[in-house]
């Protein structure tokens, strides 16, 4: 009998792992990003949120320092062009007019840096996708941002001047003025800016939706009819009570919606096909 020990033969489909071959789990845990601990999640949701609060922070500081009284007189403008006719600007606490101007820095800040926190975002998310899914950061950088400052400023130019004309009208002359509030009137256009901007981000949301699988241009399609009147109801309670602004309101929200069912079109997962009935 010989003394040699023979390896075991192995099975056909079987090959030895050879230096630098990587198995399919590896593959996949590459294409992941690796994987991660149940705390390492939430240092990397920590370090971005720093950044961002850092972004912030450093645009606040240098909007507040060098040009808070040219973004204050731009701010206002749209009504400022109104309110000079049957009246003026006021505040009536001490400290009101110092806070407005903290307040608007903080927002101006928080626009300038909205690519930024984007990325944060993104970056915070990529991890988790594979890698042909991560080609979309930059797209999705670019298009948040553009919505979002594309609603922002369709409420400037267009709703809140058509807004303060409305209400102004209600004053007379001789014996009502007009003389909003600093801090109510920083606090109602902050509030409208943010949610047109929100509303202009339609596309990216439904591209987001599309790319898992959540939603398909068939459900879209099917839904055309509650999404009109859903855009009509929200345009009716945002908007002064006239026709004409309703439209101008619902018109931009009726291309957003048409342009969203584009783009789950295009990127989203195709609608199965009803089976025939026997």
């Amino acid at each position: 009998m010989s003394d040699e020990k023979t390896t075991p033969a192995l099975p056909p489909d079987k090959k030895p792992s050879e230096p630098g071959s990587e198995t399919e789990a590896e593959k996949k845990e590459e294409e992941l990003g690796g994987r991660m601990t149940f705390i390492e999640p939430l240092e990397e949701l920590r370090r971005r949120i720093i950044v961002t609060l850092l972004t912030v922070a450093f645009s606040f500081i240098v909007i507040y320092s060098t040009s808070v009284e040219t973004v204050a007189y731009y701010f206002m403008k749209p009504l400022r062009d109104v309110v000079q006719k049957y009246g003026s600007f006021q505040y009536t606490s001490m400290a009101e007019g110092f806070l407005f101007d903290l307040k608007l820095a903080t927002v101006a800040a928080i626009f300038v840096s909205a690519p930024m926190i984007f990325y944060q975002l993104w970056a915070f998310v990529a991890p988790g996708l594979y890698k042909r899914e991560r080609i979309y950061v930059g797209p999705f950088m670019i298009f948040s941002t553009l919505f979002f400052f594309a609603g922002a400023a369709f409420f400037y130019f267009m709703i809140f001047p058509m807004g303060a004309q409305f209400f102004a009208q209600f004053a007379e002359v001789d014996w009502i003025q007009f003389n909003p509030k600093l801090n109510e009137t920083f606090s109602f256009v902050i509030m409208m800016l943010f949610a047109f901007g929100l509303i202009f981000e339609m596309p990216v949301v439904t591209f987001i939706l599309a790319r898992l699988k959540i939603i398909n241009v068939g459900f879209l399609n099917r839904n055309r009819k509650y999404a009109i009147l859903i855009i009509f109801i929200v345009a009716a309670v945002i908007t002064p009570p006239d026709v004409v602004s309703q439209l101008l309101m619902a018109a931009p929200m009726l291309v957003l919606y048409e342009l969203s069912v584009l783009v789950t079109w295009i990127f989203g997962p195709r609608p199965k096909k009803a089976e025939n009935s026997g």
